[in-house]
């Protein structure tokens, strides 16, 4: 199974367990849910350090990402030699020779 959910269900097992026993010594609701939510959380920081561990393991890799793989590098060196292989257009250049491109003038109704 993996970690997180383990973790997450400990968590949430801890807190129910709490709640109840808060709910069970008549302390009003808010005050056992807050009270169930700190004291879990300093429960499952004192008794889960393997299984946080390996949470954070766990997305540390996630995070990481995958490796290359051969077809993406291939693919990634076929585009780039396509793009280098590519003519360059140079606008300047490629007009007719003789004809003078005049800027657009300012419309005076604008």
């Amino acid at each position: 199974m993996k970690s997180w959910l383990v973790y997450s269900l400990a968590r949430i097992g801890i807190f129910a367990v709490l709640l109840a026993v808060f709910l069970v010594i008549r302390l009003p609701w808010p005050v056992a849910t807050i009270g169930a939510a700190l004291v879990g959380l300093l429960i499952s920081y004192i008794a889960l350090p393997k299984l946080r561990w390996q949470v954070a393991t766990s997305f540390a890799e996630r995070r990481r990402g995958p490796d290359h793989d051969e077809d993406t590098d291939f693919e990634d060196d076929f585009v780039d030699a396509e793009d280098s292989a590519a003519p360059s257009v140079d606008p300047a250049r490629s007009a007719e020779p003789g004809v003078v491109e005049r800027p657009a003038s300012p419309r005076a109704d604008a």
